[in-house]
């Protein structure tokens, strides 16, 4: 009955699409002749359907790297008020920015949101001082540092 339930959440896959996208996000070095199996269909099948859902946008297999673990000490969350005729160009700078993980498109008193990752709060200072507040049309920031993530989740399929 849940499992029905939590399956009708995902009106736009299949089941064997469904099915795949659980299996991997739960270890993306799942072998395909596995899935298959567990799925009763061919590993050609459960091959080429990765491939679409991968084509398609639906499916990423990478590796994700502990920020921390890699030296980024620091990560701070910053919400940046734009100019609206000067979006396009602020967006494009940021994104050429290393720093800069994350840039989402909100709504509300900040026009941007980003997530930076820096090796310490003086490197944090230096982006704020030398990069992100000499991008034309930045007209306010709120910068909020990262304590302690509490979650970090990347299995959407339940």
């Amino acid at each position: 009955m849940e499992e029905t339930f939590r399956r009708s959440l995902y009106p736009d896959l299949d089941d064997i699409d469904y099915g795949i996208i659980r299996a991997l996000q739960g270890n993306a070095r799942l072998p395909f002749t596995q899935i298959a199996k567990d799925l009763g269909v061919t590993e050609k099948t459960i091959r080429m359907r990765v491939q679409q859902l991968q084509d398609e946008g639906a499916l990423s297999l990478v590796g994700i790297v502990n920020p921390v673990k890699a030296g980024f000490h620091v990560q701070a969350m910053i919400q940046v008020a734009v100019d609206a005729e000067k979006l396009d160009d602020v967006v494009a700078a940021l994104t050429d920015t290393v720093e800069i993980r994350l840039i989402v498109l909100t709504s509300g008193e900040y026009q941007l949101f980003t997530q930076v990752l820096v090796t310490s709060n003086e490197e944090l200072s230096q982006f704020l001082l030398k990069k992100l507040h000499k991008i034309p049309g930045i007209s306010k920031t709120n910068v909020i540092n990262e304590l302690k993530i509490l979650k970090s989740k990347y299995n959407f399929i339940r």
